[in-house]
């Protein structure tokens, strides 16, 4: 382990060599989690000291989620002690953590929201008392206390809508806003930005920068590295379920990187790769990706990965949707393989070949009590069914061939889905299309949490796929898009902006790109 104290600037003020001599908020020591015959944490020990941001990083799989988990009170830990200020705890349930100041923001949007409460309500839920009944508790008092601590993180959210009404982005910022409503004295934040724009970020990050000056501790889960250089004072890696290294500021990003990822270390993400951009297989013509935006030409080839980026609300998803059949066509004439093309419905674009999956796995596309097999199986039935029953047989051959092509770590197919990490949720979403022909694969956002590892698995296979179909890759993350497209087009309040090779891009280009026709547009409004 990297235990060698580096006297450096770190963020928040707080430098190398004083972070090591602060006390410990939290001392983990020898953890352990067993699930039967798997191990998930193995004698994990490090510490989180005060008004300290520890990053945290690792493979999907590698035990992150576990951790986390377990300093939230959902899960027991087999073995190992966790201490708060030298006391040990065992944390029998969320609530419990949180009285020892210990919140956390998952990863999962919507399990910091309620549906079917305001955004005031939402914000204020905890603070308050909402799940009480409070005669003297009105919704005028809700509403005043929750837009003085919008006011205090500098955010901009319409109070009084129901949250479920909210975009993705939206939702993440009540879940973090109702988390720092608790004064935490740890918080724990798991991929905090993989729904927020670049200036929402930034808003975030200013609140965790607000922190460490307070004294409160974060634990920073994610797998943008750039964040972990620019917030946090120290890093652990996680991996196959242990501690590997610890890293202090200034960061080595290729030896983190090298940690991270051990035997997978030399797999390279391929922007740049030779290709031949073959027949077009879609053609759109004076299509619309909202009513009020202006009308574009597109043609999608196979041969070629292309890659849709923009910042979030930009029009991507909206444009995808159409492509995909669950939104209707705004305007113009899509043509798929030379014939008109106007999907009815997600089945009807399915079974002419047009296939996605889409930004909102957790919500969209999984089902938390079912199996591997039998989420490889939605939207193929027809290929898995005999006689129109379905063929355990078949769904539990081609869930193997999934697991196998993508290296998705799994019990095997009769897991439940929730079991699994997010990437490998992730690669076996993918994977289920990818192992059949198509004539248009769509992904939106398909990087979203997923490790450097996992991305390196799904680029490698769309990129052979790519020889045989048309592939769209949408993500508001330029990098993300560089990584794994051939030809990349920014889009900016629904209109395409930029139509480049990739190679002759990077991240900072397209965000100029990205931020261009905004300053032209808005005179230099900010952008949300």
């Amino acid at each position: 382990m990297d235990g060698e104290v580096i006297q450096h600037h770190t963020p928040g003020g707080l430098g190398a060599a004083e972070s090591s001599r602060t006390a410990p908020f939290v001392e983990i020591s020898q953890l352990s989690k067993r699930f039967g015959a798997t191990v998930a944490l193995r004698s994990v020990s490090f510490d989180i000291r005060k008004g300290e941001t520890l990053g945290l990083l690792g493979a999907n799989g590698a035990g992150k989620s576990t951790l986390i988990k377990i300093l939230s009170g959902l899960q027991p830990a087999t073995s190992g002690t966790v201490s708060v200020q030298g006391e040990g705890r065992e944390f029998t349930s969320p609530n419990q953590a949180q009285q020892l100041g210990i919140v956390t923001v998952h990863q999962n949007i919507d399990d910091g929201v309620v549906f079917g409460m305001t955004v005031a309500e939402n914000l204020m839920l905890d603070t308050l008392g909402l799940f009480q009944p409070n005669p003297f508790l009105t919704y005028r008092k809700i509403r005043r206390r929750a837009r003085a601590l919008l006011e205090e993180l500098e955010l901009e959210l319409p109070l009084d809508l129901p949250v479920e009404q909210l975009s993705a982005s939206d939702r993440q910022q009540v879940s973090i806003g109702r988390a720092l409503a608790k004064s935490p004295n740890l918080l724990i934040l798991d991929e905090p930005t993989s729904t927020l724009s670049s200036r929402e970020a930034e808003l975030l990050f200013g609140a965790v920068r607000d922190l460490q000056y307070r004294g409160i501790s974060v634990l920073y889960v994610s797998h943008r590295m750039s964040e972990i250089e620019e917030l946090c004072h120290r890093a652990v890696v996680l991996r196959n379920g242990s501690v590997v290294s610890e890293h202090q500021q200034p960061l080595d990003l290729r030896a983190v990187t090298q940690s991270i990822l051990g035997d997978l270390a030399s797999t390279s993400l391929g922007a740049g790769r030779q290709h031949a951009p073959g027949d077009v297989v879609m053609r759109l013509r004076g299509v619309r990706s909202g009513k009020e935006t202006a009308p574009f030409d597109l043609e999608v080839r196979r041969g070629e990965v292309l890659g849709v980026t923009g910042l979030v609300g930009a029009g991507k998803t909206e444009l995808l949707e159409q492509l995909a059949g669950t939104r209707p066509l705004e305007s113009g004439v899509i043509t798929l393989n030379g014939s008109e093309y106007k999907p009815k419905s997600v089945a009807d674009a399915i079974a002419k070949g047009v296939v996605m999956m889409p930004e909102e796995r957790a919500v969209q596309a999984i089902f938390p009590d079912e199996s591997v097999s039998r989420h490889l199986s939605i939207g193929r039935m027809g290929k898995v069914s005999r006689l129109g029953f379905m063929d355990r047989a078949r769904e539990r051959s081609f869930a193997e061939q999934v697991i196998a092509k993508f290296a998705v770590k799994a019990a095997g197919p009769d897991a439940a889905i929730e079991t699994l990490s997010g990437g490998n949720q992730q690669k076996a979403l993918v994977g289920r299309w990818l192992v059949e022909q198509q004539s248009l694969v769509i992904l939106d956002e398909p990087f979203r949490g997923v490790d450097i590892g996992a991305r390196a698995v799904i680029a490698t296979e769309l990129h052979e796929y790519s020889e045989r179909a048309a592939v769209i890759v949408a993500s508001s993350d330029p990098e993300e898009v560089l990584e794994v497209a051939d030809r990349v087009l920014v889009m900016v309040d629904g209109r395409i902006v930029s139509d480049s090779p990739a190679f002759e891009m990077n991240s900072e280009a397209l965000a100029d790109a990205m931020s261009e026709v905004q300053r032209t547009t808005t005179s230099g409004a900010p952008q949300s």
